[in-house]
């Protein structure tokens, strides 16, 4: 039971402070160049399919992978001994992966237009006969930049933004802040434990997990990651995580948001629960690879969906933000509810302070400790 916890934290809390590397990847090779050198196959054993792909994207192409057919790592995996090929829905993993790879490529010209997502949605099985839903069809589709109708009504993304930036107490006040130390507890599965977040201008943020056995950290300096966790050794965060998480560690983020990405437009309406949103796209090489949900009426930003790409597809992670208060002139979300296809959770700030004093170094990645030697006898 505690296994199955540590590693649903580990799956989930990327967004908060805990990444996916450190608790199920297989451990790599004796190489000693940075992940992003290496390919797959170099930095990992019996890699059959991916082998050129950098080593640091394999774990979120793992991962898009349980999201897509719901099941955990040990599905397809020996548990201690990940390189092994002793489960068949491993080998079959390899033929699905090569197989999709072959319709895209023959059909869409490479583009990830068939994922594993696009026949299991979320079952290790695809169904095969289309399902008879209770209260009548609901078809999901994921929605195109330009298809829609509702972009007439809405204004341009520079005046939602402008709104949301005076909503929470003007371009002023928020260039006042420098530092934001929050206090609290994260929920998972019912369960409560102390956090803490402590964030600084230029994209660094440091979260600690208070976990019975000791604390599990995660850190972004602003152009890279890393994370621990109890008896286990520091590990980065995969490049394009945190490419992905920067809109949720930018202290000041209405005010550099079009900095984040290529283009920014507003891309239609939706609600949310009982609230009318505005939606506004954050687009990287032409495609989506953020949207901002503004409420309508108090230009509060209520929710941030990103996506993280991997090589077999996109992983999703979509936060809401609510209950919020004043402080220091500004209005603050104290509650943030983070979930991704497999996992929810719920980070409620109990205390929080600006401008406090911040030492660098704790967003330094930790020295890796030498290897004892043993005494000659």
């Amino acid at each position: 039971m505690c296994r199955q916890f540590l590693c649903m934290l580990g799956i989930a809390f990327t967004v908060v402070g805990i990444s996916e590397t450190p608790l199920r990847v297989q451990t790599a090779s004796a190489n000693t160049s940075p992940p992003g050198a290496m390919s797959a196959a170099e930095a990992y054993q019996n890699i059959q399919v991916l082998k050129e792909i950098p080593a640091d994207q394999l774990v979120p192409a793992m991962q898009f992978i349980t999201y897509s057919l719901g099941v955990e790592c040990s599905y397809c995996h020996v548990e201690g001994a990940l390189e092994k090929d002793d489960k068949k829905p491993k080998q079959t993993a390899r033929k699905m992966m090569q197989m999709m790879a072959a319709i895209n490529r023959d059909n869409f010209d490479s583009k990830q237009a068939v994922t594993c997502n696009s026949c299991h949605r979320g079952a290790p099985h695809p169904v095969a006969t289309p399902i008879i839903a209770e209260g009548g069809p609901r078809p999901a589709f994921e929605s195109v930049l330009g298809e829609d109708t509702s972009l007439t009504d809405a204004p341009p993304a520079e005046q939602i933004i402008a709104k949301y930036v005076e909503a929470i107490g003007g371009a002023a006040a928020l260039q006042r802040i420098s530092t934001r130390q929050e206090k609290g507890t994260i929920n998972i599965s019912g369960r409560n434990l102390p956090i803490e977040i402590l964030s600084r201008i230029g994209g660094k943020q440091l979260t600690v997990i208070h976990l019975p056995n000791g604390d599990s950290i995660t850190a972004y300096d602003g152009a890279s990651g890393w994370t621990s966790a109890p008896n286990r050794p520091v590990r980065e965060i995969p490049s394009v995580e945190v490419a992905s998480a920067k809109p949720e560690v930018d202290l000041q983020l209405p005010l550099h948001i079009k900095q984040l990405f290529n283009e920014v437009k507003t891309a239609g309406t939706e609600k949310i629960g009982d609230r009318e949103s505005y939606v506004v796209a954050g687009i990287n090489s032409g495609e989506i690879a953020a949207k901002f949900y503004f409420d309508k009426e108090s230009g509060y930003l209520l929710r941030i969906l990103r996506y993280t790409k991997s090589p077999l597809g996109r992983n999703s992670t979509q936060i809401d933000y609510a209950d919020f208060r004043t402080l220091n002139g500004l209005k603050v979300p104290f509650r943030k509810t983070i979930a991704r296809p497999n996992s929810r959770l719920t980070v409620q700030i109990e205390d929080a302070e600006f401008n406090v004093p911040v030492d660098e170094k704790k967003f330094a990645r930790p020295a890796v400790a030498p290897t004892p030697t043993r005494p000659s006898s």
